[in-house]
């Protein structure tokens, strides 16, 4: 019960305002009441997909969303005219065309986990196989073809005011640096003064990765020059560094509570005032971030991780790649058979759902088909409220963004959280967009019709069952194996740490993955969830202290630990060379590596 009630606490919290939220939910509510408005002046079809792409692309900062919607637009002009060479010869043979789906939805979830695309690519492949299906309900080629250029202005009309918005308004990435530098560094003020070192793993744990991508975006933006990017890469990892110092301090009792009116100088003032002489290592982590920021030439170290192409290491020898996308094409295959041989056209969005709902582990899925589910009923209630009451009185484009805008801002709100309520937010939007915007490709005007909608939102939930079935019986991925993964990968990042490898970020990003996994388990279907967690969360919570022991652990000991940490990827016991000198924080680091490795009991 206790873990429901963290959970629904965690919940609360995602629903909370951050700095930024509202900018970027106003930025959706105004793009989205855009985006139908022109799509009803200019009659093209299918607007609720071209609102439901804001949600889908939008991001955080200017940067990015640029980048998305030029892309997209290019992306969809390729795809199309690729999808129209394939219509030639696939356009009279039915088994050919039912092949061709097959071969797409197999290569393109493929691709979503054994590459850098990630979900895009399920979209790209959902864009393919949805314009196969034409002819399923339009017999005519001539149709066919015309239907497949208003399906580029579908994906046009919106990238396009996208693009547009963060040309002249959009969130600057270079703020958002220089915010996340001012962020750690008022925790750490926090910190120093002997503030609750468990908020802080928040924070770690989102790593550098998000920030150092903004830094990039702002030099393709030429926001900064080179020299000022490396800078900036430099000030992030100084600065990550200094947060886990400083929480490692205050967790063993050692606060440096006279820094924190000079961290809180440096958060606010950007400047860097005399620092004080001698102190323990959070002033020594300090020199070092005030160092970084004032160093006229940077060198900005690679990680290793960051090295690898546009494919994973193992993505033509991990199985279960294969065995993903076989059950997400398996899902399609039945959704598709399903609302074909009844004649129902209505529910296809049962496939659709298919794709969207596609994660790695069975626990993520089933998260997602849940948050899917909540926000479906939310949204489609607020769609039926505002045909029943709302749309009666609309009579000019103006009254129509009003509405669009209102229901996308509700909807927002909840899509710009964590993955805790975020694809409620995209499914309340989904399902609002079905009932008050028309779904046939011959109609403009806002819809009046619940029927229609209610198909439509009845396909969603055929389509989470269906999806629920196929991955709980076929290759069941538990997420207590991506768990003990993440765990695995953070103990081996942890030994480099410990031999002076700056890794840091890349060893909290692995144990946020893990507490992720371990989250989600509790929505797999089988088996008891306490006996699922018990070694494996014994071990999550063991790394988590010990990660928060790693800069208080000298450079006598640290050798010793690393040799003990790297053959326990095997889970195989491993001998601590004891040469304790009565060092408190080595000697529950010892305790801790016995936890990780077997030893201990």
């Amino acid at each position: 019960m206790s873990s429901h009630a963290s959970m629904l606490r965690a919940v609360i919290d995602d629903l909370r305002p951050y700095d930024g939220r509202l900018e970027m939910t106003l930025h959706i509510a105004l793009l989205c009441g855009l985006t139908a408005v022109v799509a009803m002046t200019l009659q093209v079809p299918l607007a609720l997909l071209s609102c439901y792409l804001i949600f889908l692309m939008y991001r955080d900062n200017a940067g990015e969303n640029i980048g998305i919607g030029v892309g997209l637009i290019l992306a969809a002009t390729v795809i199309i005219a690729l999808s129209i060479l394939l219509m030639m010869f696939v356009a009279d043979a039915p088994a050919l065309r039912l092949a061709m789906m097959g071969a797409v939805t197999f290569g393109f979830m493929w691709l979503a986990r054994a590459s850098k695309l990630g979900e895009p690519a399920g979209l790209l492949g959902f864009i393919i196989v949805f314009i196969l299906t034409f002819y399923d309900y339009i017999s005519m080629p001539e149709l066919v073809l015309r239907g497949l250029a208003w399906v580029w202005m579908v994906v046009f009309v919106p990238m396009v005011l996208l693009v547009a918005l963060n040309v002249f308004v959009g969130r600057s990435p270079l703020r958002l640096v220089r915010e996340r530098v001012r962020e750690r560094l008022r925790e750490t003020a926090r910190l120093s003064e002997g503030g609750d070192p468990t908020p802080t793993d928040r924070l770690l744990r989102e790593g550098n990765e998000v920030a150092e991508k903004h830094a990039g975006m702002a030099r393709l933006l030429a926001l900064v020059s080179k020299e000022e990017h490396d800078r900036l890469v430099a000030e992030l990892a100084a600065s990550f560094n200094l947060l886990a110092t400083a929480q490692a301090a205050t967790a063993a009792g050692r606060p440096e509570p006279e820094l924190a009116p000079l961290l809180r100088r440096l958060a606010e003032e950007g400047s860097s005032p005399p620092l004080p002489e001698g102190g323990g290592l959070v002033a020594g982590a300090v020199r070092t971030f005030v160092a970084a920021r004032n160093v006229a030439t940077v060198t900005v170290p690679t990680s290793s991780e960051a090295k690898s192409g546009f494919l994973k290491p193992d993505a033509f020898e991990n199985p279960i790649y294969i065995q993903f996308a076989l059950k997400v094409l398996l899902a399609v295959f039945l959704t598709y058979a399903l609302y074909t041989s009844i004649g129902l056209f209505e529910i296809h969005t049962a496939m659709v759902t298919c794709f969207v709902v596609a994660l790695g582990t069975s626990g993520e899925t089933f998260h997602k088909s849940i948050l899917r589910i909540i926000g479906c009923l939310i949204g489609a209630a607020m769609g039926a409220f505002a045909v029943v009451f709302v749309m009666p009185h609309l009579d000019d484009p103006g009254h129509l963004f009003l509405l669009i805008a209102a229901g996308s801002l509700i909807a927002g709100w909840v899509a710009t959280g964590s993955y805790r309520v975020q694809y409620a937010g995209f499914q309340m939007a989904l399902a609002f967009f079905i009932c008050v915007l028309p779904g046939s490709p011959l109609d403009f005007g806002p819809n009046y019709n619940l029927s229609d909608a209610g198909y439509r939102v009845l396909g969603i939930l055929v389509g989470i069952g269906i999806m629920g079935l196929v991955f709980s019986l076929v290759w069941p991925e538990s997420a207590k194996d991506t768990r003990d993964s993440e765990v695995d990968a953070a103990l081996v990042v942890m030994a480099e740490v410990l031999r002076g490898e700056d890794r840091l970020d890349d060893m909290y990003r692995h144990i946020g993955a893990a507490h992720h996994a371990q989250e989600v388990m509790r929505f797999e279907w089988a088996g008891p969830i306490a006996k699922e967690q018990g070694e494996g969360g014994r071990r999550l919570t063991a790394i988590d202290e010990l990660a928060r022991l790693l800069p208080l652990i000298s450079v006598k000991n640290a050798a010793p630990l690393a040799a003990a940490l790297e053959p326990t990827t095997e889970h195989t016991s491993a001998v601590l060379d004891v040469n304790d000198a009565g060092d408190n924080v080595y000697k529950r680091a010892r305790v801790l590596v016995g936890i990780l490795t077997g030893e201990s009991e």
